[in-house]
């Protein structure tokens, strides 16, 4: 290759794939999300390709942090009128498979090939790697904290991963495209993305079009993306999957997060911080008008919780509180961390919202995961449409219309460490003008064959939230489904508090 024709640019090489290579080029007005579509279907009626990627071993064997050094700085479109830029990623690490990456612009859409020249190594010292490497996903930059600078504020990488930011904060909980088999005996399977296409904006737009295809030994299927940059990153996904067989647990939506300690909850193991986590709860919105709240928790075993659900109208793990005291992280500035909310769009009848939490000694393993099971899977070979909106956001905007639990703290008596202390705040909602004065009603319950004792309701003048005391014993061995809301004059006040409770170990 010579030393002109190794410099020249992506866009560059863009423009010589329309003129020369006019059999792989096809016209962006007759491609969209039916071409998508189709190509998975015809994936799934095909035999699966389960040829491992090839990646050399240089890349292959590169540490987060290693992987984490090699950065695209020559970002597609910068030398253009887009509004939007690309940066995007080589295989490695834990992302060994590449992908295909087109472009649609003006009429024709191409792939857009693989330079290795735009990517700095940092202090690697990459050998022998070919030039035909390939991407493992992409990121999206967008004048979005500092204008006229571009911001990364979107990120596709791993699987069918992709996480968002907000105005002024960074990356926390990510979204899925699709999930299979979560916390299941037989094992997760990842499905991933193989294909995606970029969609030029024109100049001036605020918002981007992403299309996806993905590929698995059991499930094939199309998406599209619309990606709105702002105070607020929102999400419209819309999804056709087709089944090759079928599959324990089909999992819809998914999000996936880190709770490892924090306001009572979790094994610490040595942690000095007063609490670490990217997301604190997960809240559902019940088609029937009701609003759960349940607080996250790092178990010291695989712990599985279903909500049966009709015409859910959200779910979403947020992360509360919003202030650097709660975490003290100079870092990791979890306070900045978005919370994420999944709103259905259309009736996705009925199904459940499952949460797996998985127990944790660190903060760098993602051990929560929250998703839409729905109650009929799909015939294999069958499409299955949805559509739904993520948002990635850190000010909730009164999404959350009633009073709201704000903190959950569990304890023990230690004269009697089989009676576990159970306390939850409330505040927010209608709370907020409600007078101390007011007579409150507390509704607490605890399932399973448990116990309760000594449960009653104080206020706090100072910081203007009910806190709900009780305490609980468990059946032996017996995990109890604890629920909790207030009411005044029989009218619901606050969203339903929930929670498992594991038995105690001895007071330990």
């Amino acid at each position: 290759m010579s030393t002109l024709s190794f410099f020249v640019s992506r866009q560059v090489l863009f423009g010589l794939a329309l003129l020369v290579f006019g059999t792989a080029v096809a016209q962006a007005d007759g491609f969209g999300f039916a071409q998508v579509e189709a190509r998975a279907r015809s994936l799934a009626h095909a035999p699966y390709d389960a040829t491992p990627p090839a990646l050399p071993s240089f890349l292959k064997d590169l540490d987060p942090a290693q992987y984490a050094q090699i950065q695209d700085i020559h970002p597609y479109w910068s030398d253009s009128d887009s509004p939007f830029q690309v940066q995007f990623y080589v295989p490695g690490s834990y992302f060994p498979r590449p992908e295909k990456i087109s472009v649609a612009d003006q009429g024709a859409v191409a792939a857009i090939p693989f330079q290795l020249q735009d990517f700095s190594f940092g202090t690697l010292h990459p050998q022998d790697l070919p030039r035909d490497l390939g991407y493992a996903g992409f990121r999206l930059l967008y004048p979005l904290n500092t204008p006229p600078n571009d911001n990364e504020f979107i990120s596709f990488l791993g699987a069918t991963y992709f996480r968002a930011v907000g105005k002024d904060a960074i990356y926390g909980t990510s979204a899925r495209g699709i999930g299979i088999d979560t916390a299941q005996p037989s094992g997760e399977i990842f499905p991933y993305y193989r294909h995606i296409w970029l969609v030029k904006p024109a100049p001036g737009a605020t918002d981007m079009t992403v299309y996806a295809l993905m590929d698995s030994s059991v499930v094939t299927g199309a998406y599209r993306f619309i990606i709105h940059p702002g105070t607020d990153c929102v999400v419209d996904v819309q999804a056709t999957i087709y089944l090759r067989k079928p599959v324990q647990v089909l999992e819809l939506a998914p999000l996936t997060s880190m709770f490892w300690h924090g306001h009572g909850r979790g094994v610490r193991a040595g942690d000095w911080h007063p609490a670490q986590h990217d997301s604190s709860e997960l809240v559902l919105a019940n088609g029937n008008g009701e609003w759960i709240s349940r607080p996250l928790d790092n178990p010291l075993q695989i712990q599985t919780t279903s909500y049966e659900m009709q015409q859910p109208q959200g779910f979403g793990l947020i992360q509360q509180p919003r202030d650097f005291a709660a975490y003290q992280g100079i870092e990791t500035q979890y306070q900045r961390r978005p919370s994420v909310w999944v709103s259905p769009v259309g009736d996705w009848g009925k199904g459940q919202v499952r949460l797996v939490e998985l127990p944790t000694n660190n903060p760098d393993m993602d051990n929560i995961d929250v998703f839409w099971v729905p109650a009929t899977q799909p015939q294999p070979g069958t499409a299955y449409h949805y559509a739904y909106q993520v948002r990635f956001f850190n000010q909730q905007h009164g999404l959350i219309p009633l009073a709201h639990p704000t903190a959950t703290y569990l304890g023990y008596d230690e004269k009697d460490p089989k009676w576990q202390h159970v306390v939850v705040d409330f505040s927010g909602g209608a709370l907020t003008r409600l007078p101390g004065t007011m007579t409150l009603q507390a509704h607490f319950s605890a399932a399973d064959g448990a116990q309760v004792r000594d449960q009653h309701l104080e206020y706090s003048q100072d910081g203007h939230f009910w806190r709900l005391l009780a305490e609980v014993q468990t059946a032996p061995n017996v995990p109890s489904n604890l629920r909790a809301f207030l009411t005044l004059n029989d009218q619901v006040m606050t969203d339903t508090w929930t929670f498992l409770l594991q038995p105690t170990q001895g007071g330990h």
